[in-house]
């Protein structure tokens, strides 16, 4: 069962400001689509995508500034966004999903000993990644 947040953004390290947890995922085997245990690229994708979804809160296929400063976690907090924005490849002021995946480079990153699959320790450590990530 894939675990999603209302308040979620990229996963893994690209971020906007926040210190509350707030990803599409706080467990990245709930990503685990065929069961094998491991994340591939293309479920960790997944995630990313949900993730995109969730943050775009008027449903019109991009993110602004002012939807990532109204989600609830950003309630109170000091949200500039930069992380994010920087997504933004032809500066209109919104990150389209295909501006918010070609800069996702999380998984790269994740996967330490570059197989291919994030699994083991690297899912521990992206785990313990999302529930403690920021904007």
């Amino acid at each position: 069962m894939r675990i999603r947040s209302l308040t979620a953004l990229a996963a893994l390290g690209l971020t906007c400001g926040l210190t509350t947890p707030a990803f599409a995922a706080t467990n990245v085997l709930s990503y685990d689509s065929n069961g094998d245990g491991q994340i591939s690229r293309e479920e960790f994708q997944e995630l990313q995508k949900a993730t995109f979804k969730s943050l775009d809160s008027d449903g019109n296929g991009s993110v602004t500034l002012a939807e990532i400063q109204a989600l609830p976690a950003a309630q109170g907090r000091n949200v500039d966004g930069t992380r994010l924005m920087a997504r933004d490849s032809n500066g209109d002021g919104m990150v389209t999903e295909a501006e918010y995946l070609s800069k996702a480079d999380g998984f790269d990153r994740a996967d330490r000993n570059n197989d291919g699959v994030l699994a083991g320790n690297e899912i521990s450590r992206v785990n313990k990644f999302l529930s403690k990530a920021s904007f």
